[in-house]
């Protein structure tokens, strides 16, 4: 799993016409359902497994995604996203842009509260959004609204108004990314897990480092009388291996679906599809040579076997990527593209009879990944490949300029199920923090900004296969395949998450308890 800026994961985002239908009906606002009623069946305690978390729990900085959890599970956003696209309200009942889309304006749940019982405002959520969007800025959420918004404003006690520099059609959907959970106006949140405040479905009652976490049900929730949980206990482990053996012995409920795990497991627990997690990104820092010549890039992207690569690094959950970074359960797919396919003649076409030796430098957890490529780029006889294999806090670790992930030749990097205007503002757009190909293209740059200021499908679908044609043909990153997220669920656990099982989901666990 990520500690990266990348965020693994997000929901099956966006998924059919839902997931444009709030900015093409030209509305952009969703009323919210009553709270539920009426007592809560099922209960019990969920046991949570998750590898012990590296990074600072600090709820504004951290980018370690199980310190995510941590987090998240004590804390609520203004709107979630559903696993099929849909946003939907949490301390948000409503949100609408103004007549020239350079405005949102979002209304707060009124008698939501904080854990410590103190309301939830304006006034909160303009000074978390102050935080994230201050010039001195260390949250990760941050590059999400970096060119977008311009402020964020409080129009009374339950209403913010956000400006944007832009118009920006999917504007809500950037409210349900990570690090955007709304909190208490003035604390310090470096010392959090000290007094940790949140709007969340659980209250935090016990951090022990290296062990885990406990939480009880908040009574406060919003939506309190839906969630049946008594708790969540959350448990570290050192690695999948061991997550494993504590599944198989009953100590975690719920464990993902890797390769390993399948294969150990087989079927007798409950596999639940949780979406399209994320894409391994092979990124060319395009300013070192050989990469700056787009006829190699282009040769390593016709040498691969997309095919063997979702077989046997995904075990089959996952489908193959043309090397445009639009996920497949978006509403709007480019079209027209050829679809790239190991083709040996044309490697050898475009590298003029030249081998290519370079470096692959990424993190343990692409190990697999990173291997399957070297294997299939030297049976070509093209490429000597090596690969250089560290520890993800030393891969991630250092500033801009000096992290491996941003300045090695190539790299390895996961991407989480984002917007494509997000993936492309991200991953392809000069002076962006998080660009490690350090490529860049104005009419690329230009094409995006066109194409989430619109809300007009056919344009949006001219939009899409112009920049989908810039990526595939530049191919600073190669996309090979996206992976779907699966989680095998212990026979105890009954009902299943209703918004997926991530960040943007907002970790949501009403529906859920677990038999005695």
């Amino acid at each position: 799993m990520l500690t990266s800026p990348m965020f693994r994961k997000t929901t099956a985002a966006i998924a059919a016409a839902a997931a444009v239908g709030l900015v093409l009906a030209g509305c952009g606002s969703s009323t919210a359902p009553a709270p539920t009623t009426g007592s809560s069946t099922g209960g019990g305690v969920f046991n949570l497994g998750v590898i012990t978390p590296s990074g600072n729990i600090d709820p504004l900085t951290t980018s370690d995604y199980y310190t995510m959890w941590i987090v998240g599970l004590a804390s609520a956003g203004l709107i979630i996203e559903s696993t099929t696209g849909k946003l939907e309200p949490q301390l948000a009942t409503s949100w609408a842009p103004s007549a020239n889309k350079l405005a949102w304006t979002i209304t707060l749940r009124r008698g939501a509260k904080f854990s410590n019982g103190k309301p939830v405002t304006a006034a909160d959520v303009v000074w978390t959004f102050d935080q994230i969007l201050s010039p001195k800025s260390q949250s990760p959420a941050a590059s999400s609204f970096a060119g977008i918004v311009k402020s964020v404003q409080a129009a009374g006690t339950d209403t913010v108004v956000f400006t944007l520099d832009q118009p920006y059609s999917d504007f809500p959907y950037l409210l349900t990314g990570a690090n955007t959970w709304v909190l208490p106006a003035g604390d310090d949140y470096a010392n959090w897990i000290k007094d940790p405040v949140g709007a969340g479905q659980f209250i935090l009652e016990k951090y022990t480092p290296g062990e885990g976490v406990t939480y009880k049900k908040n009574p406060d929730y919003w939506d309190a009388s839906a969630v049946k949980l008594s708790g969540v206990d959350m448990k570290f482990y050192s690695d999948t291996q061991d997550q494993l053996l504590a599944f198989q012995a009953g100590e975690i409920d719920e464990i993902s679906a890797a390769p390993s795990v399948s294969e150990a497991l087989g079927k007798q627990y409950r596999e639940v599809d949780m979406g399209y997690e994320k894409f391994d990104g092979i990124v060319f820092n395009v300013t070192k040579a050989p990469f700056n010549n787009v006829n190699v890039r282009q040769a390593i992207a016709w040498a691969l076997n997309r095919k063997a690569i979702v077989s046997t690094v995904y075990g089959g959950d996952a489908v193959v990527g043309n090397d445009y970074a639009t996920f497949p359960d978006y509403a709007i797919q480019p079209a027209g593209i050829v679809q790239r396919e190991q083709n040996d003649a044309k490697v050898k076409q475009l590298l003029g009879g030249k081998k290519i030796s370079f470096t692959i430098t990424t993190y343990t957890d692409e190990e697999t990944f990173a291997e399957l490529i070297q294997q299939e780029l030297q049976a070509t006889g093209s490429f000597t490949v090596k690969l250089d294999i560290m520890p993800e806090a030393q891969y991630y670790g250092g500033s801009n300029s000096t992290t491996p992930w941003l300045n090695a030749e190539v790299t390895i990097t996961d991407w989480a199920d984002r917007l494509p205007g997000q993936l492309e503002s991200l991953i392809y757009a000069k002076g962006s923090d998080w660009n490690a190909s350090h490529y860049s293209d104005p009419t690329l740059d230009k094409l995006t900004t066109e194409y989430e200021g619109t809300s007009e499908t056919a344009t949006k679908k001219s939009l899409a296969n112009q920049i989908a044609e810039i990526e595939w043909t530049d191919v600073p990153v190669i996309v090979a395949a996206f992976e779907v997220d699966y989680v095998y669920l212990s026979n105890a656990v009954k009902g299943s998450f209703p918004n997926g099982y991530q960040f943007s989901g907002g970790f949501d666990f009403r529906d859920v308890s677990v038999s005695s």
